[in-house]
């Protein structure tokens, strides 16, 4: 299987014309963001949320399009082995894709590979600097290290640009209350 995939990769390499949308750069994503800080309504930003989520996910070309819902599918079930050849191929295939970053940074915090992860957080926030999933997954990984204080400070940042994540809300409450807990 492993074979077959990397010659169909390799393949659709050298047939060109799989140019990825760079999906960060749609430009309904500025309006999308504004109209998720300003929201009061947590319906509302739920919708404004499955909306950015949707355009991060599209690569601009079926082709890649499969490989995002491969990668993503197999993470889901834990086949790592094929998340990481399909993440790995679409981000040679599109490496200016943020979203194909993100996914290969989830996968490797998922395996325990926060060296790994961190490098493709970084290169996310590169492409989009907005990426509040990646933001708080920075947040996770500093978190797991250990590493409270950078935690909140990520978080922090990622509710700046969706401040409707509950869930970093209230961790980030409970990180700040454990850091002031020692310093007293």
């Amino acid at each position: 299987m492993r074979s077959l995939f990397a010659v169909l990769t390799v393949l659709l390499m050298t047939l060109g014309g799989l140019s990825a949308g760079a999906t960060q750069a749609d430009p309904r994503l500025d309006s999308l963001f504004d109209q998720l800080k300003k929201t009061t309504n947590a319906r509302e930003a739920d919708g404004i949320e499955r909306q950015i989520w949707s355009i991060w996910m599209e690569a601009g070309a079926e082709d890649l399009n499969i490989l995002m819902r491969q990668g993503t599918v197999a993470m889901a079930e834990r086949d790592f082995p094929l998340a990481m050849e399909s993440f790995d191929a679409l981000i040679a295939l599109a490496p200016d894709m943020a979203e194909a970053w993100n996914k290969r940074a989830t996968l490797h915090y998922l395996m325990q590979n926060f060296e790994a992860s961190v490098a493709d957080v970084q290169q996310t926030l590169a492409l989009e600097p907005r990426h509040f999933g990646a933001i708080v997954g920075m947040g996770m990984i500093y978190d797991q290290l250990g590493d409270q204080a950078a935690a909140l400070k990520a978080f922090e940042q990622g509710l700046k640009i969706n401040p409707h994540m509950e869930t970093i809300l209230e961790k980030s409450k409970k990180i700040a209350q454990e850091l002031r807990d020692r310093n007293i």
